[in-house]
């Protein structure tokens, strides 16, 4: 921003950000298209609004119905979860798994744990109670 002010050319700020960060510097792309930016009047490092599709399922709102669910009942299918809630199988899924934490072990839903990490003979006690 401060070279493109200064009317320094893009390829002059590039070998500057070179010499300060080295290996670490932008991207040759990455500074002549930025430097257009700062030229067209661009004053922040910000990212732009996206255009994709927003979020309307997957709220809060819709996290806490699912977890009551699944907490009323530990046997739903998602299919059970995608008639009664009227949302995909896909953002069920998604959210019992990434929001929630949970997966489905022997046809009920308990807390996921990561494979890196190990099981202490209670949490694999606590399963094996689950799966029965």
């Amino acid at each position: 921003k401060f070279n493109a002010k200064l009317g320094k050319s893009a390829l002059e700020t590039f070998r500057l950000m070179q010499q300060v960060y080295g290996s670490q510097c932008l991207g040759h792309t990455a500074v002549f298209e930025w430097h257009k930016r700062f030229l067209e009047g661009r004053e922040t490092l910000e990212d732009d609004k996206k255009s994709g599709r927003p979020i309307l399922v997957r709220t809060l709102e819709m996290i806490e119905k699912v977890c009551d669910f699944v907490a009323n009942d530990r046997n739903a299918s998602l299919k059970m979860m995608e008639e009664a809630l009227n949302i995909s199988r896909e953002t069920i899924r998604t959210i019992l798994h990434e929001d929630l934490g949970k997966m489905k072990v022997c046809a009920k839903f308990v807390p996921h744990i990561k494979k890196r990490s190990k099981i202490s003979e209670n949490q694999l006690f606590q399963r094996h109670r689950c799966s029965k």
